[in-house]
């Protein structure tokens, strides 16, 4: 079983590995700078004594009140700002200045009360030089315990209620001191000030902190004489040494960088929910186009299956007209033409093949134009959403420096796909397309067909095929059959003919559909294909920072559980 010693060794090295963590985050995800500074300021500060930082306007009583407070005039005083740096109070044997890398400046004094904390004095919140205030500000998350020190006489300023407001966040413990008592007139004057103190403090830190009324300058002075505190300030040095106990710090110490690691948390949180919305538009544009392309298919097929069957209805009538043909020329009272090669041949092409190749070219040109003007709207199509996502939130003001880079990034990616993609439409030949399509058709049905095309058309070759599917109608003669003998031979042959023919044509139609329908099919998944790369960088980076945001939200909700695992572990003690 672990000793409370064991356990707060254990919850130290778990915070710290938990600020660990939330560093290798921002690390990855292009965290600001000052808040790595601060997670390494806090990994620092566990190793640190209790630091009481003590902060207010300037000629509230800072320094005289941390004056009182070591009961020894170290620090310099006036109505002036006196205090022009974060000055840091540490015990050593003797007194010693020096200054930080940082430039803050540290005093080492021979102090008992300093054995067991550090006293941090700050410029004032309403200092003349902006960057005394930022000093202060981001010493500020670095404390264990904020000692506010306001005056009777101009309680609660406004500089004072938005540096209380900007520190609020941090989840410090803060403690007000109302200083310069001495100068009340009555006792009603005083309680009126804390009731206006507490007031708003309660309202703008939603809770009411410790409150003390002291007089800096005259608990020195009482010090000095008579080496005791005067009442009022026995009350804060009490509360400072003797209630926040060894164990009440030690819990302080270690909420203070859970306060830390929360309010970060959060930050990005915040971050990473901006980031998802500004995401969400653009994932639900790649699910449009996706959606459009998948219905473009289907249309296109299914839209091409019924072109087709007037494809497949001039075939069908070749066949009607050369079944109609065998019927009237294989009669006994022809048995002579049947003789003449040239004759039957002329007639088949005159009353069976007819205009076969015409009709055929002009319903395969018009699917091939028909094909290629979807083409070019469906490029059209997707060139007007990425121009409208182009324009859309390119102006929008973004606050935190990861969604200003991911936005930079994603229109630069959008730009150079909207200017492929109008490249594309503006460069778009028609009839180049066209011709290129009829090619490949062509020479698909050749190839189920098993044919040399040589310079012919499509409508030809098809031509060819079906005439030839008609069997050799020439080859059928009749001489040395007696006038007899054709009465029963030319039924049989024409019986056999008219199969073998319908038998051609059925497979001629079972290869031309689909030797046309891969074709067809194939250039539409070409189409579809030249639109998936042109837009595949912008669909790759956006999956991908959708992946990263949300491989975040989980990080940073694990975070945020983590940060309330150990409050309760701590508040445990």
């Amino acid at each position: 079983m672990e000793t409370p010693s064991q356990k707060r060794q254990s919850i130290v090295l778990g915070i710290k590995s938990l600020l660990i963590q939330e560093k290798k985050f921002l690390v990855s995800n292009r965290g600001e700078e000052k808040d790595l500074t601060l997670l390494d300021n806090q990994l620092i500060q566990l190793d640190d004594l209790f630091l009481v930082v003590v902060a207010g306007e300037f000629n509230s009583g800072k320094s005289a009140f941390i004056n009182a407070l070591l009961g020894d005039a170290v620090l310099d005083t006036g109505v002036t700002p006196t205090t022009a740096d974060v000055t840091i109070l540490r015990y050593g044997e003797e007194k010693q200045t020096s200054r930080t890398e940082k430039g803050q400046l540290v005093v080492n004094l021979p102090n008992r009360l300093l054995e067991d904390l550090s006293i941090v004095d700050t410029p004032g919140t309403n200092a003349i030089l902006r960057e005394h205030e930022e000093l202060t500000t981001d010493f500020i998350p670095r404390s264990d315990l904020v000692l506010f020190v306001t005056s009777l006489d101009r309680p609660f300023t406004e500089s004072e209620r938005k540096f209380l407001e900007s520190i609020r966040d941090w989840g410090k413990k803060i403690v007000i001191i109302i200083n310069k008592t001495d100068i009340a007139e009555n006792s009603q004057d005083l309680d009126k000030v804390k009731a206006f103190v507490t007031d708003n403090a309660q309202k703008l830190l939603g809770v009411v902190p410790k409150i003390f009324a002291i007089s800096a300058r005259e608990a020195l002075r009482v010090k000095r004489e008579s080496g005791k505190s005067p009442a009022q300030f026995s009350e804060v040095e009490d509360y400072i040494f003797h209630t926040l106990d060894t164990k009440n710090r030690f819990q302080l110490k270690l909420l203070n960088p859970l306060g830390i690691s929360d309010n970060l948390t959060q930050k990005y949180m915040e971050i990473n929910a901006a980031q998802r919305t500004l995401i969400q538009d653009d994932i639900q544009l790649i699910s449009d186009i996706q959606q459009q392309i998948s219905l473009f298919r289907e249309d296109m097929v299914r839209s091409y299956n019924f072109r087709y069957a007037d494809i497949d209805n001039s075939i069908l009538e070749f066949e009607k007209r050369g079944l109609e043909f065998f019927d009237n020329t294989f009669r006994i009272n022809r048995v002579m033409d049947l003789l003449n090669k040239e004759r039957i041949k002329n007639e088949f092409n005159k009353n069976v093949v007819k205009n076969l190749s015409k009709d055929i070219d002009e319903k395969v040109s018009g699917s091939i134009e028909w094909l290629v003007e979807e083409d070019l709207k469906q490029w059209q199509i997707v060139t007007q959403k990425i121009s409208q996502r182009a324009s859309k939130h390119q102006d929008r003001i973004l606050s935190d420096p990861n969604s200003q880079q991911i936005n930079l990034e994603r229109q630069k990616i959008i730009s150079n796909i909207n200017r492929q993609a109008q490249r594309v439409v503006e460069e778009y030949d028609q009839e180049v397309e066209a011709s290129n399509i009829a090619e490949e058709a062509q020479m698909a049905v050749a190839a189920s067909a098993a044919v040399e095309v040589g310079a012919i058309g499509l409508g030809t070759l098809i031509t060819l095929l079906a005439t030839t599917a008609s069997a050799d109608l020439t080859g059928i003669l009749l001489a040395g059959l007696t006038a007899t003998l054709g009465f029963f031979i030319l039924p049989a042959k024409k019986k056999q003919t008219k199969n073998a023919f319908s038998e051609n044509i059925a497979s001629l139609r079972e290869k031309l559909s689909k030797a046309l329908m891969n074709e067809f099919a194939h250039q539409i998944d070409i189409q579809i294909e030249n639109i998936q790369s042109t837009i595949q960088p912008y669909t790759r980076f956006i999956r991908a920072e959708d992946e990263s945001i949300s491989k975040a939200a989980d990080t940073l909700k694990e975070l945020s559980r983590n940060v309330e695992s150990y409050r309760n572990k701590i508040n445990d003690l």
